[in-house]
């Protein structure tokens, strides 16, 4: 009698021939579906609320209003448009730069043989072993020491650094696994080694290097203790907007509008989940592409 293959779901066959998922495979997939219903429900209140007005928002949370009122979303907008477009810049900034600095420093912890590589490797991952909160009052320390000005440089070149030892630590796996004989085609062809890592190595680890983009990114993108520490009012990220802005911009206190505040929650999250949209299949491949050896 031959036995199921392993990981593929229980399949059994019904008297007419067909098949069907056995109980067991209907409950794990009921469970599953239960869970997705369960991390989309904060998208689904977020969306819903954005349209009421504060009657509206207080008489029922859940339901779907029958006037709308998507006037909330140009009050959000005025509140958050210059600092969404703050956060874009030190986000896609800080990301592109961690990713420069890390792919060459992988390059080489993975590829060159030179003394001392694997105690520098090791300092490099001891890094990870430190929570990032005790780090904070250094950090704040060092940037006030150096007199940065309170601008977009404040905090790109602090995230940079903190970015390194992850980034390196994946990316340095991802490259070790390209095979030996491409690298010693590259090599026979007279590529050097900024050649070979731009032009085999890099195209060859696209899928490892958007996961360490998207990892690096959403943390980025959501940061508001060290911003609201070093930068000033102009240069404000959109996560210090969404908290000066959680009066929800009515004129008075006493009926906060938070169908505008849940419009600037959604616009928000706006760039991030198109981001995912596009970039979901590489970001899978580079989790996934060092699980299984050929």
């Amino acid at each position: 009698m031959s036995r199921p293959a392993l990981g593929r779901p229980a399949v059994v066959r019904s008297a007419t021939g067909r098949s069907s998922l056995s109980p067991a495979e209907l409950l794990r997939q009921a469970i599953l579906l239960l869970f997705g219903l369960l991390a989309l429900f904060p998208l689904y209140f977020s969306v819903v609320n954005s349209f009421k007005n504060p009657v509206q928002y207080a008489s029922n949370l859940l339901n779907v209003p029958a006037a709308l009122h998507p006037e909330n979303y140009a009050v959000a907008w005025t509140q958050i448009a210059g600092p969404m477009v703050n956060s874009l810049l030190i986000t896609l900034a800080s990301v592109l730069f961690t990713l420069m600095f890390a792919a060459l420093s992988a390059y080489a912890f993975a590829l060159m043989d030179f003394p001392g590589r694997h105690l520098l490797f090791a300092l490099v991952f001891a890094l990870l072993l430190i929570p990032d909160f005790l780090t904070l009052i250094p950090l704040y320390l060092q940037i006030k020491a150096l007199t940065l000005p309170s601008n977009y440089l404040a905090i790109i070149l602090p995230t940079v650094a903190a970015g390194q030892a992850f980034s390196i630590l994946v990316l340095r796996t991802a490259f070790e696994g390209i095979p030996r004989g491409i690298l010693e085609a590259a090599r026979i062809d007279g590529a050097g080694h900024l050649q070979t890592l731009l032009r085999v190595v890099l195209p060859i680890s696209i899928p490892a290097l958007v996961s360490v983009a998207i990892i690096r990114l959403v943390p980025v993108w959501n940061d508001y203790l060290l911003p609201s520490l070093v930068l000033d009012e102009a240069h404000r990220t959109l996560p210090m907007a969404l908290v000066a802005f959680q009066g929800g911009g009515s004129a008075t206190t006493s009926t906060p509008n938070y169908g505008a505040l849940m419009a600037s929650y959604v616009l928000s999250a706006l760039p991030l989940l198109v981001l995912f949209s596009f970039l979901m299949r590489s970001y899978i491949q580079g989790l996934t592409g060092g699980a299984v050896k050929d």
